[in-house]
């Protein structure tokens, strides 16, 4: 049995129109399954944990949405051990189709690649975890501290993301909001405990994302060697330079060549904890999680079974 989590919301009003088709699609293979459409934000949630928690010994949960649908029901499941995963990406970023190598923009070849599937393929995922209340959240792509976060945060909120959306251009939006936030924001100063090794101390962090896979905000290579199946994350930081200098490295970054510029950090881990001298926003896979100073970041290591 499929269950499909349908957010028709989502892609600036085109996922119903490409829900429709799947559909349709769905019922010319005479394929058994089930649909369930979120009728709020945190619902997606709600609903893959009752999905995952039926007792049914084969449990395929398709989602048909993007980056914040997934989210949501890879935090509502209860027990990754009997779930399979699959996606049909409708969204606007589509980071996750991106990283595991699913068309985004050909929804009848996404269902064919489910349909087909072994369910053999695991990925990690990732774990961010609020030290000072215990409070933690499951990511797919990255978890961000700083500007990082609060761009992915603030354009899901802002009117241009659904112009430039329209006109395939959501990239873009990253961009623009990340340069506009860039010379209005604080800097923060850091302790940073790299797995077990000793703390490392950073001034004017200007953001520090942990990545599973190679990029976010709808294709920004944030680290370009990172990869979704290694038990590890990339971590690539901005610190100790002007804002201005950053500004004028931004152009690398959207290229994946900032791996050796003056201020770039990349490094993996197992895990990660960052102490600040201030709160900012934390996100996870573009979703807010709230102001913090003191955050865990580790790898869930072959977390999630997909059906690619």
């Amino acid at each position: 049995m499929y269950h499909f989590i349908v957010n028709i919301h989502g892609g600036s009003g085109k996922a119903f129109l490409k829900w429709n088709k799947i559909r349709e699609l769905l019922k010319k293979k005479k394929v058994e399954f089930k649909v369930h459409v979120p009728q709020r934000v945190g619902h997606a949630m709600q609903i893959a944990k009752e999905v995952s928690s039926l007792a049914e010994d084969d449990i395929k949960i398709v989602v048909v949405g993007g980056d914040g649908t997934i989210n949501e029901v890879l935090n509502g499941i209860t027990d990754f051990s009997r779930i399979k995963l699959g996606l049909i990406p409708t969204g606007s970023g589509n980071d996750f189709a991106r990283g595991v190598k699913i068309p985004r923009h050909n929804q009848k070849k996404a269902l064919d690649i489910i349909l087909k599937s072994k369910a053999d393929k695991k990925i990690d995922l990732g774990r961010s975890s609020v030290l000072s209340t215990g409070d933690s959240r499951i990511f797919a792509i990255s978890s961000g501290f700083g500007l990082d976060a609060i761009v992915g945060t603030g354009l899901n909120q802002a009117k241009i993301k659904k112009i430039l959306n329209w006109m395939h251009l959501g990239a873009l939006g990253y961009v623009v909001l990340t340069v506009q936030t860039l010379f209005t924001m604080k800097t923060y100063s850091v302790s940073l405990k790299f797995d077990d090794d000793e703390p490392l101390s950073f001034n004017k962090l200007i953001f520090l994302a942990a990545m599973n896979f190679k990029a976010e905000g709808g294709g920004v290579p944030m680290c370009p060697k990172a990869k979704g199946d290694d038990g590890l994350l990339s971590i690539c930081m901005a610190a100790g330079v002007p804002k201005v200098l950053t500004f004028l490295l931004f152009p690398l970054l959207c290229m994946g060549l900032h791996g050796r510029s003056k201020g770039f950090y990349l490094r993996n881990c197992k895990k990660l904890v960052l102490e600040s001298d201030s709160k900012s926003i934390l996100h996870t896979d573009g979703e807010l999680v709230g102001n913090v100073d003191r955050v865990q970041f580790e790898v869930l290591p072959q977390k999630l079974t997909m059906l690619i």
